[in-house]
């Protein structure tokens, strides 16, 4: 599998009428970083959220425009839609970072995205995933 990105979050923003731009509707794994980066990401790129769509939705996309819609504040005590939108919101605005330059990749086409996204999770160690990601059942 090779990475789609990494884009900064502005620059995925301003090309949503590319389809080339567009993560899937399902089967993939995302990868939140600080920094960019070529090829594998690395510890280097300051890791700082990774993640999936839950089950085998098809709500992958939907799922990341829940995350940036969190990252940029656009939750409230009780409706916030993304866990790790709200960590990174958090993160950005404790260092002062608009979320606009925080980078985002993705992995298409996972046959199992609990298994990748754990063996993404075990690799960098994002600092912003409150807990590790749900196991696989099936291949644990």
């Amino acid at each position: 599998m090779e990475w789609i990105g990494p884009y900064t979050i502005d620059e995925l923003l301003d090309s949503v009428l590319d389809p080339s731009h567009r993560p899937p509707e399902s089967d993939g794994v995302y990868l939140i970083s600080e920094k960019s980066w070529t090829g594998q990401p690395t510890s280097v790129c300051d890791p700082l959220y990774v993640g999936s769509n839950t089950g085998k939705s098809k709500r992958f996309r939907t799922r990341i425009g829940d995350l940036i819609a969190d990252m940029f504040g656009f939750f409230g005590s009780e409706t916030g839609h993304h866990s790790g939108g709200e960590s990174l919101h958090k993160h950005c605005r404790s260092k002062q970072l608009n979320p606009k330059q925080l980078h985002i990749a993705w992995l298409e086409n996972c046959s199992c995205v609990r298994c990748v996204e754990n063996e993404i999770y075990d690799q960098l160690e994002p600092s912003l995933n409150k807990n590790r990601p749900t196991r696989c059942k099936e291949h644990q």
